[in-house]
């Protein structure tokens, strides 16, 4: 009698079975499995499964809750939702949701969420969130948000948001928000704003916003704004706003006002705050202050320049330097040397 209340409940426990689908073109679907009503542990490639869930290739999933460790690559049909672990070789489903770990990469058609590493790359058709980590790269056709950190790159075709890290690149066909730092460079079809560092430069296709900081240039196709530190260049198809440093060059196809530091050349149509640079400003207007070398002021002055050689068209302050230039002034006081000045 024992004996076959033991074999009973073995047989309601434990059972073998395949899971066939008639237009299964790519897999079947074999697996022991210790449980009932797709509860338990499962062996093989169960469809459907609650609890342990161990497989060679996943494939034609359906849902998966609990822990799902796979040991090869996908088979060809990607599908189905794994909620919980996952962690193999190459994790991959429709939908990936809790910690996914994936030796050589994790792969989903639908989106990713939670905690998703992997020693070469995490992949999405769609949206990545969470903490991710992709040894070589983070690549997805959709966001990226989180904590996000890809071994040589960082590449969405949505937006990027969060902490956004890699070493080489940080790319982006929409905005990049929050904290960035691509140690080659940073690109941005949309805004870029946060603390933004590019090893070697910035590029926006809208504007930049923040503290913004890179090695050779930042360069954006419409307005800088913030902290803009550029090792040789900031050039802006917009205007540039705040306090603003570089080594060559500061140069806007319309204004720039704030606090201006720069070796050679600030050029723009309006420079309004303080410019300082040992080199030239190249202004259509100055409202403000200018110590450079070579004050070039094409149309109106409004303000103080201080330079070796000051040159303005319609002066409505003071020259200070030593050869200085007011075209708007009386014959006599055209050109002046030390001081020049016309008040309207």
């Amino acid at each position: 009698m024992k004996k076959s209340i033991f074999i009973f409940i073995f047989i309601s426990f434990v059972t073998l079975f395949a899971q066939e689908e008639n237009d299964s073109t790519y897999c079947g679907h074999q697996a022991f499995n210790i449980g009932f009503n797709n509860w338990g542990i499962s062996l093989g490639n169960s469809k459907i499964w609650n609890g342990i869930r161990l497989n060679t290739s996943d494939c034609n999933l359906v849902t998966i809750n609990g822990l799902n460790l796979t040991f090869w690559k996908p088979g060809e049909s990607i599908s189905g939702t794994v909620n919980g672990i996952s962690i193999g070789l190459a994790p991959a489903a429709s939908k990936l949701n809790g910690i996914t770990f994936g030796l050589a990469a994790a792969v989903a058609e639908d989106g990713m969420r939670g905690i998703n590493l992997s020693g070469i790359a995490v992949v999405s058709d769609d949206f990545i969130e969470g903490i991710n980590f992709g040894g070589l790269a983070l690549v997805s056709n959709g966001n990226i948000s989180g904590i996000n950190i890809g071994g040589l790159a960082t590449v969405a075709n949505g937006n990027l948001r969060g902490l956004n890290f890699a070493l080489l690149a940080l790319v982006s066909q929409n905005e990049i928000k929050g904290l960035n730092f691509g140690g080659l460079a940073m690109v941005s079809q949309e805004e870029m704003t946060g603390l933004n560092i590019g090893g070697l430069a910035l590029v926006s296709q809208k504007s930049i916003k923040g503290i913004s900081l890179s090695a050779l240039a930042l360069v954006s196709q419409e307005n800088i704004s913030g902290l803009n530190l550029g090792g040789i260049a900031i050039v802006s198809q917009g205007s540039i706003y705040g306090l603003n440093q570089s080594l060559i060059a500061i140069v806007s196809n319309n204004n720039v006002t704030g606090i201006n530091i720069v070796g050679y050349k600030t050029e723009a149509e309006t420079f309004t705050g303080l410019n300082i640079s040992p080199g030239w400003l190249d202004v259509n207007n100055l409202k403000g202050v200018s110590i450079a070398t070579y004050n070039k002021v094409y149309d109106r002055q409004d303000g103080l320049a201080i330079g070796i050689f000051n040159v303005v068209e319609n002066l409505n302050g003071i020259q200070i330097g030593l050869v200085n230039i007011a075209k708007n002034n009386s014959v006599w006081t055209k050109v002046l040397p030390l001081i020049n000045m016309h008040f309207d």
